[in-house]
């Protein structure tokens, strides 16, 4: 079956941009876009789709032309090492007792962690209500001290210069 090539023009129109659009995506995101004999851009279907997720990370997600790349990147890579064989790994030797074992004592631990976990968050608890007595017996006698202060204030003679201006 034969690829279908686009021209700049037909892409502009079906992506509903500019041309100059298309040639800063080129540019910026250094995508390999074929050329015919006179250097014109020829673009394909995959060239379209990768276009139109360019526009959608870009419209859409609001990514910067450097994220595009790193995306692009990747999804490359990941397209490349998807099509290498994998080599079949061979299956181990099981030593299931050793195996139910070695489980049973990780429940073990893992319930212990539980236990653990529960009576910190006891003791954090505790301390969490102790410090709010704290705290509110500290205010008490922020308070008191205030009050003492202002009946002292009230108590003084006044010095000659308020007494003179009234304050």
């Amino acid at each position: 079956m034969e690829t279908i090539y686009y021209k700049i023009g037909e892409v502009a129109e079906m992506l509903a941009i500019e041309q100059h659009t298309l040639r800063y995506l080129e540019h910026t995101l250094r995508l390999k876009i074929k050329r015919d004999e006179r250097g014109d851009r020829l673009y394909s279907e995959s060239d379209l789709e990768t276009l139109r997720l360019i526009l959608t990370l870009k419209n859409e997600k609001g990514l910067n032309s450097t994220a595009i790349r790193m995306a692009l990147a990747n999804m490359e890579e990941s397209q490349e090492t998807s099509l290498q064989p994998l080599e079949p790994t061979p299956l181990p030797n099981v030593d299931y007792a050793e195996l139910h074992n070695s489980l049973r004592r990780i429940v073990e631990q893992n319930d212990e962690l539980i236990a653990q976990n529960r009576l910190l968050s006891q003791k954090i608890d505790s301390l969490e209500v102790k410090l709010k007595q704290w705290d509110a017996k500290k205010d008490e006698q922020v308070d008191e001290l205030i009050r003492l202060w202002k009946r002292e204030q009230e108590d003084r003679p006044k010095s000659w210069l308020s007494r003179l201006t009234g304050k």
